[in-house]
């Protein structure tokens, strides 16, 4: 639990530093938030500790998701598609992750990484993008994702490591 307040209260700096830790009320309006997610993932070819290009595809749900202007939705499944120049130590890339809302609606997102931190091998991700299609179209998306690395010696393989899975958060500002 200790690296969980650790890795927090990281991004949670970070985002503060970057200016994304107060958006004036008049300014925008929360339009969907899911507090509650999961994804797994592969990685294909798998991450070694020296960069290579690598496609990641994850698959999750969204749980716990509050909408006032859909008080309908609850929650959600998601494919993400990311592909781009990645090690066990760090990343750059964008991705693109389709959203199939409860109700029967969907969201494309758009974007790329604002933080990508490492601390003792666990990825924590704060994705942020734009939703280019479907529901919410126009909003700005920023998703949280810790990934524990569960096998940190595969980074040492030729293979590398070829899957991971956390928890997932989600929020849409319009």
């Amino acid at each position: 639990m200790r690296l969980r307040s650790l890795i927090v209260a990281l991004v949670g700096g970070l985002l503060a530093a970057a200016g994304w830790s107060h958006v004036p009320a008049s300014a925008s309006v929360v339009e969907v938030n899911c507090g509650l997610g999961t994804q797994v993932g592969t990685y294909s070819p798998g991450m070694t500790l020296l960069p290579r290009q690598i496609d990641f595809k994850a698959t999750g749900t969204l749980g716990g998701c509050v909408s006032p202007s859909h008080p309908e939705i609850t929650g959600a499944t998601f494919t993400a598609l990311v592909s781009g120049t990645f090690s066990c130590l760090a990343g750059s890339t964008t991705h693109t992750s389709t959203y199939h809302w409860n109700t029967g609606h969907s969201s494309t997102v758009r974007g790329g990484f604002e933080v990508n931190l490492k601390p003792g091998g666990t990825t924590v991700l704060v994705l942020t993008g734009t939703v280019v299609d479907g529901l919410f179209q126009g909003a700005t998306v920023v998703q949280t994702k810790v990934l524990p690395a569960t096998d940190l010696t595969a980074c040492l393989t030729p293979q590398g490591l070829t899957s991971v899975s956390g928890t997932v958060t989600f929020t849409a500002i319009l």
